[in-house]
């Protein structure tokens, strides 16, 4: 019947949200993120609209999920990119420029010595046996920005703020949302 009929729909959602995800972690320009980031938060958003039009005609006591993304800064920062996004708002994700970045995993113990001639030599010495790439290449991508909203500022939240040589934020922020929405997909089936 119709409750079956959305359960599959916010199951469908929940999917498109997770190729949406795989993705912007694939992508390696700034226009296929940027793409697959508005994709995500689409399907993220409508994922959890269903869930709630489903949960609340099958549950009395059914809590809509704006109640549960309202707490959590990373989950509000995503329910308010889908609102600038679909009005228009100023870009919530800017271009983080591509780099090249020396030793920025870490694993290297830097050092300074004196050459025969008296020049200054710089020495990084791994410290195990497997170090991190002491030289990689970081292609562009999505840069979160703070979104201004009419009446209040949504900062960025805390710890996805970009940091050379960790997962983009964009991507840690989607992987974040995509647990919340199967969590809520999967107790859709719970009595």
């Amino acid at each position: 019947g119709a409750i079956q009929d959305m359960s599959k729909a916010a199951k469908h959602s929940a999917d498109r949200a997770l190729q949406a995800y795989d993705a912007l972690a694939a992508a390696e320009s700034y226009p296929a993120a940027k793409a697959a980031w508005e994709d995500f938060l689409i399907h993220w958003r409508r994922g959890l609209n269903r869930c709630d039009a489903l949960g609340s005609r099958s549950d009395g006591q059914y809590v809509r999920s704006t109640n549960r993304v309202r707490p959590d800064p990373a989950l509000s920062y995503l329910w308010a990119a889908r609102n600038a996004d679909e009005h228009g708002l100023a870009s919530v994700a800017t271009m983080q420029e591509a780099a090249i970045s020396i030793g920025g995993f870490g694993g290297y113990e830097p050092g300074v010595r004196t050459g025969e001639s008296g020049e200054v030599i710089y020495t990084f010495t791994p410290t195990s046996d497997d170090p991190p790439p002491f030289l990689t290449f970081l292609p562009e991508h999505l840069r979160l920005e703070p979104i201004v909203e009419r009446t209040r500022t949504v900062p960025v939240p805390p710890g996805y703020d970009y940091d050379v040589g960790e997962v983009f934020p964009a991507v840690a922020l989607a992987r974040h949302g995509l647990e919340f929405l199967t969590r809520e997909v999967t107790n859709l089936g719970d009595p």
